[in-house]
């Protein structure tokens, strides 16, 4: 049975996230948050379906209990009549720390040592990218009491986000066997920086115009690169 998404399933999950972005956009509720939930759904439907062709079940446990964190932080988030903001936050933190913990698994599995020199010279883009975003965070944080105690959860979100992206080249360093899939997980986490660097800049910097659309795109995009490269990658060769 091959772990390739059908065709079928691909339309489907792009078609949900369309209706949910249209719902965010006309203020359509229900359309909103009925079809929101179901992007990850989908997905841990997919690796539900596929979860005994692992060959690294373990890998795959942590996947999964990382997208429930992650359709968690989605119901969180799109619930606009109240502020559960730091409820989202701590989810996607839980998701990101499950979804390092597969990339970490992976390279393990591959028993290639990971050299300092080059996770050095990889990790300078992302420390950049950090410091960057901090440092325009910085003041907007500081100076809102309401937000003044977020701003070392954010830090600690920023850099885990970071970890992952960083996690993820070293994967695709030691590709196992699916050459095909190459990449997958290097363009997911970096995808997945985008669409919360998107979400960032239009809560606290400068509203984004079609911010629903840059931040959806980018994020329903990084979730099946991700879910779909690690599953790929845990299947026998």
């Amino acid at each position: 049975m091959s772990t390739t998404p059908t065709r079928s399933f691909t339309i489907i999950f792009a078609l949900i996230t369309l209706l949910e972005m249209i719902g965010d956009t006309l203020h359509i509720r229900w359309l909103h948050y009925g079809s929101k939930p179901l992007i990850m759904a989908l997905l841990f439907l997919y690796v539900w379906q596929h979860y005994r062709l692992a060959g690294s079940p373990h890998i795959i446990r942590w996947l999964m209990i990382g997208m429930v964190f992650a359709l968690l932080g989605d119901v969180f988030l799109m619930i606009r009549e109240v502020d559960l903001f730091a409820l989202g936050l701590g989810s996607f933190l839980i998701m990101q720390l499950c979804y390092c913990r597969a990339f970490w698994l992976l390279i393990y599995r591959a028993k290639q040592p990971l050299r300092v020199q080059t996770l050095w010279k990889t990790s300078v883009p992302f420390l950049i990218y950090d410091l960057a975003f901090l440092i325009l965070l910085y003041p907007v944080f500081v100076n809102n009491p309401s937000l003044t105690p977020l701003w070392w959860p954010v830090v600690i979100y920023v850099f885990c986000l970071s970890t992952m992206g960083l996690l993820a080249t070293q994967v695709d360093r030691f590709q196992l066997h699916d050459l095909l899939n190459r990449g997958s997980l290097v363009v997911g986490a970096l995808l997945f920086i985008l669409s919360d660097s998107a979400i960032a800049i239009d809560k606290f910097l400068h509203p984004i115009p079609g911010a629903t659309w840059v931040v959806m795109t980018t994020y329903a995009a990084a979730q099946y690169l991700i879910v779909v490269g690690l599953v790929q990658q845990t299947s026998p060769a």
